[in-house]
C-alpha cells in the first residue's frame, strides 16, 4: 500500500509539474526559441539553397542549438520548478500533504526533464528530416549526426536541469544568476587554456559530438574526452547537483503568506 500511494503521489507531481510547464504563456517563447533549428532548416528547403547539408546542419544545430536554444529553454524551466512556487505561496500548502522534500523535488525534476524533451527533441529530429530531405541523402545516411545531437540534448537537459535546480533552492534571482553562467561562462569557457573547459557542461556536450560525429565543425575541437567519459562526467554531475538541491531545499522553511 505504501507503495502504491507512493507512486501515485510521485505521478500526481509529475503531471501537475508537466502540465504547469507545458501550460502557461511562458512555453510561448521557449517552443518558438526551440522551434528556430526546423524554422530555419525548412527556410534553407524553400529557398532551395545547394550547399545545405548534413555538414552545415551541424554548422547550424552546434551554436545555436547547443549554445542558445538548449540552455534557455532548460534555464527557464528548471529555475521555476521551486523558486517561482515560493513566490507564488503555493509550497507552503504543498508541504502540507503526506510527502517528503526531497520526494517533492526529485518529482518535480523528473516533470520538469519529461517537459523540456517534449520541448527539444522534435525540432532536432524533424530539422534533420528536412535536411537529409533538401540533399536527398536516406534519413539513415547520417544517423550518428542525429544520435550524437539527441544524445547530447537528453544529457544536457539533464546536467543543466540539475545545476539550475540547485541555483533555485539556493539563491533569489536563479535565472539572473543563471543566465551569467549558461551565456557567458558556458561561452567563453572554450577560449580558456588548459583544463579550464573541463569545468563547464558544453565542453562535454561538445566532446561527444566530436567523439561521435566524423566530419562536422568540431573535428577540430580540442578535447581528448571519449564519450563513455563525458557521459559519465555529465551524470555524476547531475545527481551531484541534484543530491545538493535536495539537501537545500530540505533545510528551507517555508510559511504560508497572509
Amino acid at each position: 500500500m505504501d507503495v502504491m500511494r507512493a507512486f501515485r503521489q510521485a505521478r500526481t507531481l509529475i503531471v501537475v509539474t508537466v502540465r504547469y510547464l507545458l501550460g502557461t504563456r511562458r512555453v510561448i517563447p521557449t517552443a518558438l526559441l526551440a522551434s528556430a533549428p526546423v524554422v530555419i532548416a525548412l527556410a534553407f528547403a524553400v529557398a532551395r539553397i545547394p550547399t545545405y547539408d548534413i555538414l552545415v546542419f551541424q554548422s547550424l544545430m552546434v551554436p545555436l542549438f547547443l549554445q542558445v536554444v538548449l540552455i534557455f529553454v532548460t534555464l527557464v524551466n528548471a529555475t521555476t520548478l521551486v523558486r517561482e512556487e515560493i513566490e507564488d505561496n503555493t509550497l507552503p500548502y504543498l508541504m502540507t500533504r503526506p510527502i517528503s522534500k526531497p520526494a517533492i523535488a526529485v518529482y518535480k525534476y523528473v516533470g520538469y526533464l519529461v517537459a523540456v524533451l517534449v520541448l527539444l527533441v522534435p525540432p532536432v529530429v524533424l530539422a534533420y528530416a528536412v535536411t537529409e530531405g533538401h540533399s536527398g541523402d536516406p534519413m539513415t545516411a547520417d544517423l550518428d549526426v542525429l544520435g550524437a545531437l539527441l544524445l547530447t540534448t537528453v544529457l544536457g537537459s539533464v546536467a543543466y536541469g540539475a545545476l539550475f535546480l540547485f541555483l533555485s533552492v539556493l539563491v533569489r534571482k536563479p535565472l539572473a544568476v543563471g543566465l551569467l553562467i549558461g551565456f557567458v561562462w558556458e561561452s567563453v569557457v572554450s577560449s580558456f587554456p588548459g583544463d579550464v573547459p573541463k569545468i563547464s557542461i558544453i565542453h562535454y556536450l561538445k566532446s561527444i559530438i566530436k567523439d561521435l560525429v566524423a566530419v562536422g565543425p568540431l573535428t577540430n575541437y580540442t578535447s581528448d574526452i571519449s564519450t563513455g567519459i563525458a557521459v559519465a562526467v555529465l551524470v555524476g554531475f547531475s545527481i551531484a547537483m541534484l543530491v545538493l538541491a535536495l539537501f537545500q531545499f530540505q533545510q528551507m522553511e517555508f510559511r504560508q503568506k497572509a
